[in-house]
């Protein structure tokens, strides 16, 4: 198997010529798949035992991660941090103002494992909507949070959708599937939208989608950024 790619244009650049790759088309391993690996490599562990042992270690890490620790494993490193702007050396943190973000970065056994990872380039088949970018106008913070009622930004490629067609547009996907489709769009362009965001997104996590339908194709085009974004101070 390898890890298959293709080329797009580049808008977060000034030259016009500017391409960034895109991963396409591979698959998604989950937890049961993980495990029937691991059977198959001929453990004597069943599968309904790996599966205890995974749930014991994710709860583990939650615990540590809810109790305010860093976590360092060998496949992951996870520690907070705290977003949001303290007016002086007395203030102290306020939910309305700051939030508590989450940051991953690869363990060494993953890092290691980039290394080996064979590339295929191909030809973008499906034509989409592309997100590279999310900025929060009010406070410029890109790709972590955005401030409900104020102006966000999306960049990328294939973004314009039509605004007669209540089915098209930018959403903002909760984690349970709810969509929040925004109403109010300053700007629509194949390369930037901008826009308010809904007033009503105070807490949560959100991924934003772009739903289009391109000149002669009949049916919808959907692009998500799948980076979660949290409302500022949401205290998630």
């Amino acid at each position: 198997m390898a890890l298959r790619y293709g080329l797009i244009p580049n808008h977060l650049t000034d030259d016009p010529d500017d391409y960034m790759g895109m991963v396409t088309d591979n698959e998604t391993i989950g937890t049961e798949q993980i495990v029937e690996q691991m059977i198959g490599k001929g453990s004597t562990v069943t599968k309904a035992e790996a599966l205890s042992v995974i749930e014991e270690f994710n709860y583990a890490v939650v615990q540590a991660v809810a109790s305010g620790n860093n976590v360092n494993t060998e496949l992951f490193k996870v520690y907070p941090s705290i977003s949001g702007v303290f007016v002086n050396q007395s203030d102290s943190f306020d939910k309305t103002r700051h939030s508590i973000r989450l940051k991953l970065n690869a363990g060494h056994r993953l890092s290691e494992a980039i290394g080996n990872i064979e590339l295929r380039k191909v030809e973008i088949s499906v034509v989409q909507p592309v997100i590279q970018q999310f900025t929060d106008l009010k406070t410029k913070a890109v790709n972590e949070t955005f401030s409900p009622g104020q102006i966000a930004s999306l960049k990328g490629s294939l973004l314009k959708f039509d605004e007669e067609d209540a089915d098209q547009g930018i959403f903002f996907i909760a984690g349970d599937g709810a969509a929040t489709k925004v109403v109010n769009v300053v700007k629509n362009k194949p390369s930037e939208l901008l826009f308010f965001v809904p007033e009503a997104l105070k807490t949560g996590s959100f991924q934003v989608e772009v739903r289009t339908i391109f000149k002669n194709y009949k049916s919808m085009r959907a692009g998500r950024f799948l980076t979660d974004l949290v409302p500022v101070g949401s205290g998630d």
